[in-house]
């Protein structure tokens, strides 16, 4: 970071103030470690951070516009134009005035991606682009709680310079000698596989998958709406489109951490360390493969009706129903796969469902734009429009989300990679956040858990095994891939159902490297299936020898006793598949050894000795909120209040 102008020389030496009312910790024999006793005084060198200094960078987008000639102006207004740095002085300086200027440079980029000018202009009013904005936040909303996957259409590949879906049709239906009108009645009642059909029984199947072949495997450049794509979403991506424009922009980064998983095997299972995009019609280097003809589709989804049972409609319909799908480039017109969700959405009567959105060029009309919203509405999906043909402002509306989320203090980031040892001194806001995904369960801490919180309090777990924290990093990395995916399984649903096989199968897996690197007996190398019994029972009974023979207080040893009653607690979930069993005791009790060991390892303090008893009001307080909050996005001001508790806590 830059230095920063000397606007304020004397608040930003002052030391960092304590909480009203509150008192020092008595000292105690499980206090904090050397590092941490060091911690206070490296805090107070950061810049102004009692005035939130360290948001700065959150701001990226509007200070670098207030330095542009587009941000003169405002420069000039506030009084800055001169300066060096005129957006650090003006927020060091007049906090208040950067906050005004940030809002009207935000309400202006807003107005200018959702097309409040259009709607005015177009449908006389703004009631839509109020609507627009509604959706907006909405989707940013879930976006912050990482709930969005992007489900990807050919509109997407257009924008690089590949024919859309339908050009293509009709290219190939001219080679086939089709008559155009015979093409366009078809193309226009979205009858697209009849299109397929008639070009193959005339060509053939090979001359076909030729001109798929070199249509959508050329390399082209790679456009910025997938650019931004890839920088937003780190985890899971479904597309029905066949080119590699997607896996191209994941694949910048470090090798082979992209997992390209095709339709036809829709659930092989996804590998947790890598980027996965799910190719739901096929990938062009295997273009055999590909589903491409109507007896194709109707092998994917079933022959005459859908088959809910065929892989592909399952793998929707978990995504349905588990994610908020974010439709970027699709026509969502009566295509296969709109009418999986249909079915779905029918099939799930009075059960609340997930908000979808899509991304879409508006109608022209009051009439027609209110017919599609209420069609999109029927499929559970939340439309943000933009104006006809302007297909550039995706990737404005997908660029101004990007910034929405910075300014809460969120960045999408790539998967983690290995890192080394957390710091103390320095990453207080990384462990901060570690520490912010333990709370609700901390809620929790030496209490039973009610059945009704079951499923919440293993996903609010999952969270913590998912990445590298301070309360993962020093156990095993196998154990940690087989207690997050365990997690997943057991807070997904109540029936084991194919996805809960592929992640059970992961977990499986990971065990048994952990066995064979210690030595123990294990079926790394057994070449056949398990099934989901067997995925339950086998590993259990594996790790049990272990806890019998080796008693050491270690992470392994206690990340192996929570994974043995989980295992338990799992083996119990199978035989109720009509709702969420209630959570042993043991669950509660092993993660509270675990994450006691996690704390005295990185803090020096045990559980629930220095927190309950010194701090017992503030922490449980905090705890409660995170609880009641979770799934919601972390307001910077609960940030906030855990950051001054532990700077009490380490003075």
């Amino acid at each position: 970071m830059n230095s920063w102008p000397c606007a304020m020389p004397s608040r930003c030496a002052s030391p960092m103030p304590k909480l009203p009312n509150s008192t020092s910790p008595t000292p105690s024999s499980s206090g904090p470690s050397a590092e941490w006793q060091d911690m206070t005084p490296a805090l107070h060198k950061i810049w102004c951070d009692e005035d939130e200094h360290y948001r700065y960078e959150h701001f990226a987008d509007f200070n670098e516009w207030l330095h542009s000639e587009d941000g003169q102006a405002a420069r000039v207004e506030y009084g800055v134009d001169v300066l060096p740095q005129p957006s650090k002085a003006l927020f060091a300086g007049d906090r208040s005035s950067y906050d005004e200027a940030f809002q009207a440079f935000r309400k202006e980029r807003r107005h200018e991606a959702l097309g409040e000018s259009w709607f005015q202009e177009q449908l006389g009013d703004d009631h839509w682009f109020q609507r627009n904005v509604d959706h907006f936040i909405q989707l940013v909303d879930l976006m912050d709680a990482g709930a969005v996957v992007p489900f990807v259409g050919a509109g997407i590949s257009a924008s690089a310079g590949f024919s859309s879906w339908k050009d293509h049709l009709r290219h190939q239906g001219k080679t086939a000698h089709i008559p155009s009108n015979r093409i366009e009645a078809l193309l226009a009642g979205g009858d697209y596989e009849t299109v397929l059909e008639e070009i193959e029984a005339i060509r053939g199947r090979e001359v076909f998958i030729n001109e798929i072949r070199d249509e959508f495997s050329r390399n082209l450049t790679i456009p910025d709406v997938v650019w931004r794509i890839a920088e937003m979403f780190t985890d899971t991506v479904i597309t029905t489109n066949y080119d590699r424009l997607l896996e191209q922009s994941f694949e910048t980064g470090e090798a082979g951490g992209v997992q390209v998983i095709n339709g036809l095997n829709a659930l092989e299972q996804p590998d947790p360390k890598k980027i996965t995009v799910i190719k739901l019609h096929g990938d062009i280097r295997e273009p055999k493969r590909c589903i491409l003809s109507k007896n194709q589709y109707d092998e994917a989804y079933g022959n005459g009706s859908l088959n809910m049972h065929k892989s592909i409609p399952k793998l929707l319909a978990y995504h349905y129903k588990n994610s908020s799908l974010l439709f970027l480039g699709c026509s969502l017109s009566n295509d296969r796969t709109v009418q999986v969700f249909r079915k779905i959405r029918e099939g799930m009567g009075e059960e609340e469902a997930k908000q979808h959105f899509s991304i879409e060029q508006a109608p022209e009309s009051l009439e027609e734009i209110a017919q599609r919203n209420a069609e999109l509405a029927k499929l559970g999906i939340t439309p943000i429009w933009f104006e006809k043909g302007r297909y550039e402002l995706v990737e404005s509306i997908l660029s101004l989300a990007k910034n929405e989320l910075r300014h809460r203090g969120i960045a999408p980031q790539r998967l983690p990679v290995e890192e080394p040892p957390i710091k103390l001194d320095m990453d207080l806001s990384h462990f901060l956040g570690d520490f912010i995904d333990l709370m609700p369960l901390l809620h929790w801490l030496h209490r039973a858990v009610p059945q009704t919180a079951t499923r919440q309090y293993l996903s609010a777990m999952q969270r913590v095994f998912h990445g590298h924290s301070f309360a993962t990093r020093q156990a095993d990395e196998n154990l940690r891939m087989a207690l997050d995916n365990l997690l997943r399984v057991l807070s997904n649903s109540v029936e084991f159902d194919g996805y809960a096989h592929g992640k059970l199968s992961v977990a499986f897996r990971c065990l048994q490297q952990y066995l064979k690197s210690i030595g123990e007996d294990n079926h790394l190398d057994d070449d056949f299936e398990w099934n989901i019994y067997e995925l339950l029972t086998i590993p259990e009974l594996q790790l049990e020898t272990i806890v019998a023979n080796k008693v050491d207080g270690s992470f392994d040893y206690h990340a192996i006793r929570l994974i043995s009653a989980l295992l338990q607690h799992g083996q119990k979930q199978r035989m109720s598949p009509k709702s969420f069993c209630e959570l042993p005791s043991a669950v509660n009790h092993e993660f509270g050894d675990y994450i006691s060991l996690a704390l005295s390892a990185s803090l020096g303090v045990s559980v629930p000795d220095r927190l309950d008893q010194i701090y017992t009001g503030d922490i449980q307080s905090l705890c409660e909120d995170a609880w009641n909050n979770l799934g919601k996005p972390i307001d910077l001001r609960f940030f906030d209040r855990v950051k001054w508790l532990f700077a009490q806590i380490l003075q």
